[in-house]
């Protein structure tokens, strides 16, 4: 199995290292929002903050490879649990995507697709009765849409909404991203 978990971060780690090859822009964004749980795993959590940053190289004026990561911690349902039982889920998520970007290079307003695969921790804890620790790194995937708003040459505002699917134990544990923040353009030093 750790071998196993080797082999999927060395490949999400190539996809950067082919990325810096190329002289394109960064894009680089910060955001929070929040991660709303679906399917089973909706079921027993309720919504919950989202904080996330990607960092995006650009290989084409409409085609970027980057790496990001994320943030979500869920409470847990007090029906499902059981009165008394605290419960909350913590996501930690890291991996690689891809952005195909919808407009035309230089638009004020730019919407785009992205696509990605990484490793999602969780961590759940239960406190109460009953009580206990469940952890474990799963991969997933993930895919949504966003748009970036430039408000100045370099910077703007970004928001995206992207589904995750992460391969759990007997199901998986969805959930729905939903968040804002700010974007900025860093021009690589190679660039004119």
């Amino acid at each position: 199995m750790r071998s196993k978990m080797s082999l999927i971060l060395a490949v999400l780690l190539l996809v950067p290292a082919a990325a810096l090859a190329n002289g394109g822009p960064w894009m680089v964004d910060v955001r929070g929002g929040v991660g709303l749980p679906q399917g089973d795993y909706g079921d027993a959590f309720k919504s919950g903050l989202l904080i996330g940053v990607e960092a995006t190289k650009m290989m084409s004026t409409n085609l970027g490879l980057g790496v990001d990561g994320s943030y979500m911690k869920n409470s847990g349902d007090e029906a499902v649990f059981g009165t008394g039982t605290d419960a909350e889920n913590k996501f930690t998520h890291y991996g690689a995507h891809g952005k195909y970007m919808l407009g035309k290079s230089g638009a004020k307003m730019m919407p785009y697709m992205v696509a990605g695969a990484g490793l999602y921790h969780f961590k759940q804890d239960n406190t109460g009765v009953p009580s206990g620790d469940e952890s474990a790194t799963k991969f997933g995937l993930r895919g949504g849409v966003g748009a970036n708003l430039m408000m100045g040459p370099r910077w703007g505002l970004g928001f995206q909404a992207d589904y995750n699917d992460v391969m759990t134990e007997n199901n998986s544990s969805q959930f729905i991203g939903v968040s804002g923040g700010l974007h900025f353009m860093l021009q690589s030093g190679s660039s004119k």
